[in-house]
């Protein structure tokens, strides 16, 4: 029963969020100056700055001029969302020191006797804390989010 109330939330939520993509009035809620994707009909798409919307067209600051576009040529439009990749490398920083610093804390453990006992620690933090922040770099951040699209 349980299982069935979630998935009509779920549903719903989605429902909701589809008739709200569909309502032209959304655009509004767009910054001047951000940046947006436009899909038109004819299947040309049309990257810029939004600058405003009426009732009947959109305008926007594309790459070589400012563009009105009709109402009912725009078939999609996205939004870009903002980057975090220095909150990713930052995270995978400190995850990849954790990680270096715990496995070798192990093997350091393991072997307390001889000249390297604090090598593990030593060697495979910071070797973790590169990997880490490597990944971290290489994480996607960003895109794109759908503000728009024709019922």
């Amino acid at each position: 029963m349980k299982l069935l109330l979630a998935l009509s939330c779920v549903l719903i939520g989605n429902a909701a969020t589809d008739s709200k993509r569909g309502d032209w009035a959304v655009l509004r809620g767009l910054a001047t100056g951000t940046e947006i994707r436009v899909t038109l009909s004819g299947g040309r798409t049309v990257r810029g700055f939004f600058q405003k919307n009426d009732a009947d067209s959109l305008m926007i600051n594309a790459t070589t001029s400012q563009e009105t576009l009709a109402r009912q040529d725009v078939k999609r439009v996205q939004s870009k969302r903002p980057g975090h990749r220095g909150r990713n490398t930052l995270i995978g920083l400190g995850v990849g020191a954790g990680g270096g610093l715990a496995v070798g804390a192990g093997l350091d453990h393991a072997n307390q006797t001889g000249w390297f006992s604090d090598f593990g620690k030593a060697f495979l933090t910071p070797v973790g804390a590169i990997i880490g922040t490597v990944v971290g770099v290489a994480l996607p951040t960003g895109g794109w989010r759908e503000v728009y699209r024709t019922p």
